[in-house]
């Protein structure tokens, strides 16, 4: 069975002639009683009753021709939604990012392609580094940005973004009318750590593990909520790291108070990842060149290669 078939008999269903569907069909009439006599074959039963000129449906032909519409009407539907994605007036693409990139920088982004594609679903799925890599380790997410922690076998990458962080502190603590601060000075304050899995913790604790005691800092706190850290030092307790784009709003306001510690110099990378060997969708590549084009990442120009490499694969 095939689809010519089908259409052949549909349209003899329809006009209630061989001679007329073959004209419709631009096809001869002795292709279409061959269509139809394969197709009865096939499915081991009688389609139509031919009496002289006159062709009507058997009950075998009724029930077929339900399904053939149905059929039929799924294709239309089918044509129609992928002719809408290739247009870009629907779709849907889902996205991984770490606490930094999605709540300071994604709403810009998805703004912007929300502007030139109304119908194009983002969801947004946030998460520290390592859970961000496995939603698309399992295929949950297109694709992710996150922390470069290590390298996936199955998945490739492109640098996107360098991040700087900060020591802050409450305006009100004494440390905060210092010029520089030594890590000695900072032994008897609270630190706040990031919880498990960001590349922040990772990067911070082996900064402390080359410039500090054993023992730094003598009280310690780990909060999931990045949020949550800097509210907590806002009310003077303690002091603790976070990407400079975190905290910049608070610093402008006089909320934080930038510490500048010395022998601190650390930054964080993110890139961008996806399945190795991945053909992007046209809603994905879209958003790629929004990435690219939007200017809010240090090193966004990185993704024009992917999205070459990713043209010519689609051809």
């Amino acid at each position: 069975m095939n689809i010519d078939q089908i259409k052949a008999f549909h349209k003899v269903a329809i006009v209630g002639s061989f001679t007329k569907a073959a004209r419709e069909l631009f096809l001869t009439q002795s292709a279409i009683s061959q269509q139809i006599r394969a197709l009865e074959d096939e499915i081991g039963g009688r389609l139509f009753d031919r009496a002289g000129k006159t062709v009507r449906l058997t009950g075998e032909g009724e029930l077929f021709l339900t399904y053939a519409e149905r059929l039929f009407d799924l294709h239309e539907e089918i044509e129609t939604l992928f002719g809408s994605l290739r247009t870009l007036r629907k779709g849907k693409i889902t996205v991984g990012a770490t606490a930094v990139i999605g709540t300071y920088f994604m709403p810009t982004v998805i703004s912007a392609y929300h502007r030139l594609y109304p119908g194009i679903e983002i969801d947004l799925r946030m998460g520290n580094s390592e859970q961000v890599l496995e939603m698309v380790l399992e295929r949950k997410a297109d694709l992710s940005i996150s922390g470069m922690i290590k390298k996936q076998a199955t998945l490739d990458g492109v640098f996107l973004h360098r991040e700087r962080l900060i020591f802050v502190c409450s305006p009100q603590s004494p440390l905060a009318a210092r010029t520089r601060v030594t890590l000695g000075e900072l032994d008897r304050i609270p630190f706040i750590w990031r919880e498990k899995g960001t590349q922040t913790l990772a990067i911070v604790k082996r900064w402390f593990q080359e410039n500090a005691t054993d023992d730094f800092s003598h009280q310690t706190l780990s909060l999931a909520n990045m949020e949550a850290a800097k509210r907590i030092v806002e009310e003077g307790y303690g002091v603790t790291i976070i990407p400079t784009t975190a905290a910049r709003r608070e610093i402008a306001t006089g909320i934080l108070k930038h510490l500048d510690v010395e022998k601190f110099d650390l930054s964080v990378d993110y890139g961008l990842f996806y399945p190795k060997g991945r053909i992007f969708s046209r809603a994905a590549q879209v958003f790629l060149e929004t990435l690219c084009t939007i200017g809010i990442f240090s090193h966004g120009e990185n993704l024009r290669n992917l999205l070459n490499d990713d043209r010519r694969s689609s051809v």
